[in-house]
């Protein structure tokens, strides 16, 4: 899956794994316990959720979830290796559930079947399951899956407003409103309804000006104010053993860096969400102020994160 898509997934689905083991899987668990999703043998695999499961009479098993928005041939494969890492790390049994997301109709398989060896684990098609599970939901992270589901007899148009009306009944905070609904548009791409999101999310005003947001006018303001202090101790305590002058000049130099940056990512993450953050990594390699004092300007006046990618492109 996509980092994109796999990001975004993932952090959603933390809040849901209980509706979707109770309601989807029909899991009637007394308690349930993340684990560690790093599985180190003799190569390092890392699965999308492991949980340990404890039912009420007593019995306890692994559940391993997977996400996959692409039809991967290998797929039964890469499931019998983390089977294997998992038997062998917890020494319980393991239930595993592969839920598909993707656009293409499923065609996976899932299982083995050899001469001397069957292996078996549960595929669920999220388009199996129905819409009204997450739309009915009081979660905006619950309801932004609603999206990947089925809709049924409904048309997309109404079952779209419907998302967004919940989004915006349920998400008071603006900025926080602003993360979902860019959130529920990068997931409609897989279901090739990005368009169809956007135009509703512009007849329906839901998209405001990120320059006239106080927390994000805030967060400029003391990322760079926060920076410049933190820059000024450094250069004190440089300045005991280099020179005070020399120490401060170079912390000031730092702080205003550091500062910026913090501004900068605030800024990618009000107004472009996951997609925004994305950019820090290249953001980061950049040394000079100038440029990070343009990128901090363009970031309010750009139309699209493939605008900032094309600064950055030009200022590394």
């Amino acid at each position: 899956m996509s980092g994109r898509y796999d990001k975004i997934l993932k952090e959603s689905l933390r809040g849901v794994l209980q509706v979707l083991m109770s309601e989807v899987l029909g899991i009637k668990a007394k308690s349930i316990k993340p684990l560690k999703t790093k599985l180190q043998i003799t190569d390092e695999r890392e699965a999308d959720f492991l949980l340990e499961v404890s039912l009420h009479d007593g019995s306890t098993y692994i559940l391993h979830i997977e996400f996959q928005a692409t039809n991967d041939s290998n797929m039964p494969y890469r499931m019998l290796r983390y089977r294997i890492y998992i038997s062998q790390t917890y020494g319980k049994p393991v239930k595993q559930v592969l839920f598909y997301v993707g656009k293409e109709p499923l065609r996976m398989k899932n299982h083995i079947k050899d001469e001397k060896m069957t292996f078996e684990y549960d595929i669920i098609d999220f388009r199996s399951i129905d819409c009204e599970k997450f739309i009915n939901s009081n979660t905006p992270a619950e309801i932004i899956l609603g999206i990947l589901c089925n809709f049924g007899s409904k048309d997309d148009t109404i079952v779209i407003k419907r998302l967004l009306n919940k989004i915006m009944g349920t998400v008071k905070e603006e900025v926080s409103r602003l993360k979902y609904i860019r959130q529920l548009e990068v997931l409609a791409q897989l279901r090739d309804l990005q368009e169809n999101v956007c135009k509703e999310v512009s007849e329906m005003a839901l998209v405001y000006d990120i320059e006239r947001d106080v927390r994000y006018k805030q967060g400029m303001e003391k990322g760079i104010e926060r920076g410049i202090e933190r820059g000024i101790e450094k250069g004190i305590e440089k300045g005991i053993e280099r020179g005070i002058e020399k120490g401060i000049e170079r912390g000031l130099f730092k702080g205003k860096q550091e500062g910026l940056l913090e501004g900068i990512e605030l800024g990618l993450e009000l107004k472009y969400g996951l997609a925004g953050l994305e950019l820090m990594n290249i953001v980061r390699v950049i040394n000079s102020i100038d440029k990070l004092e343009e990128l901090k300007n363009l970031i309010k006046s750009s139309g699209s994160v493939d605008e900032l990618e094309e600064f950055l492109g030009k200022s590394i």
